[in-house]
């Protein structure tokens, strides 16, 4: 009766440390987050650090959350991949136990009540399902490896345009700040509305490099230049990343289908087991490693009859699917083509509409006006055809950024 009580003590004891450590734990984490919001810094006060193009894509691999996260499914699926192989590593395991009464818990223990055990397990996977598991997994990783290209794409692609339209941002803040005196006092507000969008600047900026302790300026010159000229022609056919992509999608649905046939093919698992690579009980050792008496080989085949048509169901859904698959691909891909030659239009549009600005701001540049009042409304005309040229040039940077997302940056196009 004493040994019982002494055995509820202590469980009681251990619960009421552990409900201490816990309260401990988390006041200690919550100190933590306190430490962590109270070094948090405004982003004025925040140093500013200006780096290149090349630098700032250098850190996207590094520190961008969705990148790495990628990276972590391609690790993950490489060791699912390698765990085909690895499953037919012999396992080895250890077991030890000793049995009492309650009533003699309190009493020392000796060598002769521990038994104690060292097993080696062979085991092969069922061979009709190899090829496909190998297969599968292979199909697996370039999927996931895709996956990470097209999620650095996407933070190129993001990048480029904030970087491209906090240009034009500071461009025209520099246009209304040299208007002429009878620029109206909405242009002139202008500026402070672009000094409310540095804060987004600055967050954005940080979250796609993964870096907050800074400010980070990228100098637009050392951004490749796009030349629409070069992307137009590639409009009519889809980047390899984008058809691997789309291909992915249609294989995988198809290997769920491979996976519910194998299930009427029958089972073959093959084992070997030696329980005996050490065991001993009561201090004594018994038993040989791999001895012919001791030693287990299973061979066990199965077969199973779909009798409740289960399997069958299964098999005729995942058919379906992977039709449906191909039909809701087939309808992506023509909306793709659809936007693509939206953007075709739009570009053109633009462009056009560019170099017709361009050469009328050159004839008034050129002209001599007669009068003072004629030199005043040259000089305001000019103006607010360079206000309007980078307005379309900012709403040109999404298609830019767009075309980035599709074929990448200039240095990519001929890969």
């Amino acid at each position: 009766m004493r040994a019982v009580k002494n055995v509820v003590a202590i469980l009681l004891g251990l619960a009421l440390l552990c409900s201490c450590s816990v309260k401990r734990h988390l006041a200690r984490v919550e100190g933590d987050v306190k430490k962590m919001y109270a070094g948090t810094r405004n982003w004025e006060e925040l140093p500013l650090r200006t780096i290149t193009w090349v630098q700032a894509l250098s850190m996207l691999p590094k520190n961008n959350l969705q990148i790495l996260e990628a990276e972590d499914a391609i690790r993950q699926a490489e060791r699912d991949s390698l765990s085909v192989y690895t499953e037919m590593i012999p396992g080895v395991s250890y077991y030890g136990y000793i049995t009492r009464t309650i009533s003699e818990l309190a009493n020392p223990m000796s060598a002769d009540e521990m038994s104690s055990s060292i097993n080696v397990t062979f085991s092969i996977p069922a061979l009709t399902q190899v090829p496909y598991r190998v297969y599968s997994a292979k199909v697996r990783t370039i999927a996931a490896m895709k996956a990470k290209e097209g999620r650095y794409r996407e933070a190129v692609s993001r990048l480029y345009k904030l970087v491209r339209e906090r240009e034009i941002d500071m461009r025209r803040r520099d246009l209304v700040d040299h208007a002429p005196q009878d620029t109206s006092t909405n242009l002139r507000n202008l500026a402070k509305e672009y000094a409310d969008r540095d804060e987004q600047y600055w967050s954005e900026v940080a979250r796609l490099i993964g870096r907050r302790d800074a400010r980070w300026k990228i100098i637009p010159e050392s951004m490749p230049h796009i030349k629409w000229s070069e992307y137009e022609k590639r409009l009519d056919r889809l980047s390899e990343l984008v058809v691997c992509q789309f291909a992915m999608r249609l294989e995988q649905s198809r290997m769920a289908q491979y996976s519910v046939a194998l299930s009427y093919l029958p089972t073959i698992n093959t084992g070997i087991y030696s329980p005996s690579l050490f065991s001993s009980s009561g201090g004594m050792y018994n038993g040989a490693f791999l001895d012919k008496d001791d030693t287990r080989i299973n061979l066990s085949i199965s077969y199973s009859v779909d009798t409740e048509l289960y399997n069958w169901d299964t098999y005729k859904r995942s058919k379906e699917r992977y039709e449906w698959e191909k039909i809701k691909v087939a309808d992506e891909l023509m909306n793709h083509r659809s936007r693509m030659q939206k953007l075709r239009a739009s570009m053109d549009e633009y462009h056009n509409w560019r170099n017709f600005m361009l050469k009328n701001i050159a004839y008034l540049s050129n002209s001599t006006p007669l009068t003072a009042d004629e030199l005043i409304g040259r000089s305001q005309n000019i103006h607010n055809m360079r206000l309007e040229l980078l307005d379309q040039e900012k709403k040109s940077v999404e298609s830019e950024a767009a075309v980035v997302l599709e074929y990448g940056m200039p240095d990519e196009l001929g890969r």
